[in-house]
């Protein structure tokens, strides 16, 4: 059974490769080859014959220990590798730390896990399916019953906690997705921020009157596997459920009761109309670039886009707003995106659980929260993000959900995707909904 689903995953994760998950920018990363035929737990030959005790001896013991981080949040490698290694390194001076940040970090990762090639430390995704069949199959050490899990929030906690009841991986941070404005754009133009979606359209055909014939930019080479699982869970929070419905045979999406398909295409199609025609073949970095320049004054992205933007122009007076339901209201979709575990048989979990519960300290995790720019869910860290201080207020209240890959199987995201794309190139609504049916059938019947 393992073998089966670490199959399935890894044929999803290198079919995804064209459609880039959170956290990766699509930026080559110096550690894209490093560490790629390490074994878990690697040490210098100085190691030999390290004690089962040497994480609590560290900070005193002079032989060297290393071990591999796989970061999958891109962004953040320089930040670890700068600031927060070094300091762990002031209590620990004989542990360093390796941190590999592919650019393709999540097909590299289970890759590594199909082969058995684990690394010490890793972040992941726990409230994700593909990661919580790892959590399944033994491979990430018990964090349960630790004092530094107080320190997250509750939500954050349930969120990262798996079905038998414990916790493989340690929460620091919960995204979300939604719409950055900008601000000076918006003034200059007389415009109020939207919040619902006929003012959205309002404003985007304001922005065209007043002479800029495209005033909308999404990444759509590389994450429209994410906007578009955020949109149709905007337009149901339960669609999930209704597609386990419909793959067991109970209706169709063609039905009038299970429209959620053909709402979704027709927010998404309009929404197309005012981003460039060319947008299939815009990435992250020109959308974050341009965006950054004020070549668009809205640009539909996850939180996570937000150290790119502040790298891009830490002056950019911009704020996200929710995607608003074609229906009214709103609903914000979260996941839990920063999250901490380590290798069951790693050969030294003393400092792997160390470094874990280090990364949890509000002094420490501040770096991060001021840095990377994702909300956090520490208790006692001061978030100081402008632009996103008001989506991490509303990412704590009640009009939220979690994402739906989180419930999907696994590559069930990936091959809808490939659908939405030809969605936006022909408009072809019937199709999408034909294949949605067909792609709920393959997968909830395996």
């Amino acid at each position: 059974m393992k073998k089966k689903w670490i199959s399935l995953m890894l044929a999803a994760a290198l079919t995804a490769t064209a459609l880039a998950g959170c956290g990766n920018s699509g930026k080559e990363s110096s550690a894209d080859t490093q560490g790629a035929g390490s074994q878990g737990g690697t040490e210098s030959s100085a190691d030999a014959g390290e004690s089962e005790g040497a994480g609590t001896q560290a900070s005193s013991d002079s032989e060297k220990i290393v071990l591999e981080f796989f970061n999958q949040k891109v962004e953040a490698e320089s930040l670890y590798n700068d600031v927060i290694i070094p300091k762990f390194q002031e209590e620990y001076p004989n542990v360093e730390i390796e941190v590999v940040s592919p650019s393709d970090a999540e097909t590299v990762f289970f890759t590594r896990v199909s082969t058995n090639d684990m690394p010490d430390i890793m972040s992941i995704y726990p409230a994700e399916y593909s990661y919580r069949v790892i959590m399944q199959d033994g491979l990430l050490a018990d964090l349960s019953g630790k004092d530094f899990l107080s320190r997250a929030s509750k939500s954050a906690i349930e969120y990262s906690t798996y079905d038998d009841g414990k916790l493989y991986a340690m929460p620091y941070g919960l995204s979300s997705y939604g719409i950055y404005c900008n601000l000076d754009m918006f003034t200059e133009a007389g415009l109020e921020l939207p919040e619902t979606w006929d003012e959205l359209i309002a404003c985007l055909d304001a922005f065209v009157a007043k002479g800029m014939e495209k005033p909308l930019i999404f990444d759509g080479k590389g994450s429209l596997a994410q906007f578009a699982e955020r949109l149709i869970g905007i337009v149901d929070k339960d669609f999930a459920t209704v597609c386990e419905a419909v793959g067991k045979g109970e209706g169709s999406f063609a039905d009038a009761d299970k429209n959620q398909v053909r709402i979704f295409s027709e927010a998404l199609l309009e929404l197309a109309k005012y981003a460039p025609d060319d947008i299939l073949g815009i990435g992250r970095d020109q959308g974050t670039a341009d965006f950054c320049n004020g070549v668009y004054p809205m640009y539909i992205g996850g939180t996570f886009y937000m150290a790119d933007i502040l790298a891009g122009n830490a002056d950019l007076n911009c704020t996200m707003i929710p995607i608003p339901k074609p229906d009214g209201g709103y609903s914000l979709p979260i996941n839990v995106d920063i999250a901490l575990g380590y290798y069951v048989e790693t050969e030294h979990p003393e400092i792997c659980e160390a470094f874990i519960e280090f990364m949890s300290r509000p002094e420490i995790y501040q770096i991060m929260a001021d840095n990377e720019g994702t909300p956090t869910c520490i208790e006692g860290v001061d978030y100081k993000i402008t632009a996103l201080q008001d989506i991490s207020k509303k990412i704590t209240g009640d009009d939220t959900f979690l994402t739906l890959v989180n419930f999907w199987p696994s590559g069930w995201r990936t091959e809808w995707t490939i659908y939405v794309q030809n969605l936006i190139s022909d408009g072809d609504i019937d199709a999408l909904i034909t294949e949605t049916d067909r792609i709920c059938k393959d997968y909830y019947n395996q």
